[in-house]
Formats: C-alpha cells, structure tokens, sequence
C-alpha cells in the first residue's frame, strides 16, 4: 500500500433512485474518521454551487465510505481542489 493510499480514501458519491451516475474520488484523510459532509463544487445554471452529500456508509473506513447527495446550493468552496469536508454534519 502506498503512502497516498495511507493519507487518503475514496468517497463515493451516491445520487437517489440512480438520477445521476455515482462517481468517486480520492479524498484526503483530514480527521480521526470520515467527514459527515462533503461539499464539492457544482456548475448549476451558471452561478456557483455546491453539491451537499451526507455520509451513508463508513463500513470500509479508512479505505472508503459512502455520500448519499443532498441537494445543490448557491455558494463556493474555499479549498482549491472544489471539495470542503466537515467533520460534523453542523458545520
């Protein structure tokens, strides 16, 4: 295992009743367990946002864990990679 596979996991992004194609992507490892909410940045009708996604699944922690979406939301992240995770679902 690589030292990236150490600082990092995968999320995978999961959308209801299929209305989108899940995704996953290589998120690094930022607190003692997964973030209970991921923002990633979202193109919506040509104004800034971001996709909301709650944490459904962290049964293969630290390796993976699973985002259910949310919705979308007017706004921006401020990390330069276009995803902000929050380590409790009140952030």
């Amino acid at each position: 295992m690589g030292d990236d596979a150490l600082s990092s996991f995968v999320a995978v992004f999961l959308y209801p009743d299929e209305s989108a194609p899940s995704v996953s992507r290589r998120l690094p490892i930022v607190g003692a367990g997964p973030p209970a909410v991921i923002r990633a940045a979202a193109p919506f009708e040509g104004v800034a946002a971001v996709d909301v996604f709650r944490l459904v699944d962290a049964s293969a922690w630290p390796e993976a864990a699973a985002y259910l979406y949310e919705g979308t939301v007017p706004g921006t992240v401020e990390d330069g990679e276009g995803v902000e995770q929050m380590s409790t679902p009140d952030d």
